[in-house]
């Protein structure tokens, strides 16, 4: 069968399905030419590209859509539901760890922010020693926005640090804040109310229509000037610019990204080499334990389609 992953950004994905894969032919090709190579293919993995009708259409031969995590919001799932394509995913319970392993990318990039990793290496090149100053996560607040299956890891291991948690989530269970030790889980309608009392507000909501730049000014001017903006979930989530506005003029103490609207971004993109910025490059849940996990569930259902079994996870 051939499999075409539809962006070059993850090496790893593409190292663990040609394993998987064996009998297959895998390929991947940069995102400027999905429209292209698309062709070719019988499986689409979305990875970061957007996947439009056009494309969709292109392909002849396309039998499945199968997306390498969770995020189908790149996905014209009408169009492909309009051709007879199924689309699916691998959502976070069928590969538990994959939201672990971010949720302790999360973790790195509160500590990062939280003892000045970016000024602790520029005193280090000079020389100097026993200084910045940062601060513990102990005692400190964090809330967390989206209680879903990362926002949980996130929350299980900030409990354990000695944090008070906090989080919001449209449809929460009964018994979420006891089952996880949080003190307070509330609809999003309160968020605006939550963010004065934070030291850290993270950001694991999925993207949607309602969630795209949802944080921006209103948020970050609700926030302590000691405070930390973390983003674990996608990058159109955050208005940059009023991100970088608030941490220019102290409105926050700084920020930790995985994700930006843009990827991979300009060098000369001015959240990179801001000093109170710590950036990793979408690679909170790139593990050797996460991708083994999310490889063999695509490459279980691409299986099923061979086989003609009934797929997993379709949308």
């Amino acid at each position: 069968m051939n499999v075409l992953i539809c962006d070059d950004m993850f090496p790893a994905m593409f190292e663990i399905l040609d394993r998987l894969l064996s009998q297959d032919d895998v390929r991947f090709c940069r995102q400027e030419k999905v429209l292209t190579e698309a062709k070719w293919a019988e499986v689409l993995i979305p990875s970061m590209s957007r996947i439009t009708p056009e494309i969709i259409e292109t392909a002849p031969g396309l039998k499945l859509i199968q997306q390498f995590g969770v995020g189908l919001e790149g996905v014209d799932i009408n169009a492909a539901s309009n051709r007879g394509i199924p689309v699916a995913n691998v959502p976070g319970n069928q590969a538990p760890v994959h939201a672990e392993c971010t949720a302790e990318g999360g973790v790195f990039l509160m500590m990062a922010c939280a003892r000045l990793f970016k000024i602790a290496q520029q005193t280090l090149a000079r020389g100097e020693w026993g200084r910045p100053r940062g601060v513990a996560l102990i005692d400190r607040t964090a809330l967390i926005i989206g209680l879903g299956a990362v926002g949980r890891a996130l929350a299980r291991r900030l409990v354990s640090l000695g944090m008070k948690v906090m989080g919001t989530d449209i449809s929460p269970p009964d018994g979420l804040a006891e089952k996880f030790g949080l003190t307070l889980v509330a609809k999003p309608d309160r968020l605006f109310s939550m963010l004065p009392d934070v030291d850290f507000v993270v950001s694991a909501v999925t993207l949607t229509p309602e969630t795209r730049g949802m944080a921006n000014r209103s948020v970050f001017e609700r926030m302590k000037p000691t405070a930390y903006f973390i983003n674990i979930s996608r990058g159109p989530i955050v208005n940059e610019e009023d991100l970088l506005t608030a941490v220019n003029e102290g409105n926050i103490a700084g920020a930790g990204l995985d994700v930006l609207s843009m990827e991979p971004p300009s060098p000369e993109h001015p959240l990179i080499n801001h000093d109170r910025v710590v950036i990793t490059p979408h690679t909170a849940g790139v593990t050797e334990q996460s991708f083994s996990a999310l490889g063999h569930a695509v490459a279980d259902n691409i299986a099923r389609l061979k086989q003609g079994k009934r797929l997993k996870n379709t949308v």
